[in-house]
């Protein structure tokens, strides 16, 4: 199994339903991912090499420091519309082959950068994950963003 990420589109009004009362949350994360047919917003375990990629290249975004972290048991991140709308923005305006150029197998495994199989799957496995799972994360945020929807970030 392992450390996944997953974002979910909510409301500002479900979002801050979420900030009141955490436990409300599986209850509204789970019926949205239910019945929605848009972007997943779950990029498995692909987040730890997307952070690397985001920190080494300084666009802007951290999926753990941006987000609010609402209930530390169930590591749930609360993600306003606005955060929503301007990461949008970063990650819009940052093409994956910018990124690609911080990939490096070797030091994303000596610095234990999560999942760990950076160097045995090298270029072309290791960063095509990280290319389908970063084209995911920009669907999923231009979709949140045009509606202007905020997210909940579900890490475990």
């Amino acid at each position: 199994m392992g450390m996944v990420v997953s974002f979910t589109r909510v409301t500002s009004a479900e979002l801050a339903r979420i900030k009141a009362a955490p436990h409300d949350a599986t209850d509204i994360i789970d019926a949205r991912e239910h019945t929605r047919k848009e972007p997943s917003g779950y990029i498995d375990k692909a987040w730890g090499g997307l952070e690397y990629l985001f920190e080494h290249a300084h666009i802007g975004v951290d999926l753990f420091a941006d987000g609010e972290l609402i209930d530390e048991d169930r590591m749930l991140y609360a993600w306003s519309a606005d955060l929503v709308n301007a990461t949008a923005d970063q990650l819009r305006v940052t093409p994956f082959a910018k990124l690609a150029e911080y990939f490096d197998a070797e030091d994303m495994d000596d610095s234990d950068v999560y999942p760990n199989i950076w160097v045995r799957d090298g270029d072309e496995l290791g960063l095509g994950y990280l290319r389908l799972n970063y084209a995911e994360l920009i669907r999923f945020f231009e979709f949140a963003a045009e509606s202007g929807s905020a997210a909940v970030m579900s890490f475990g």
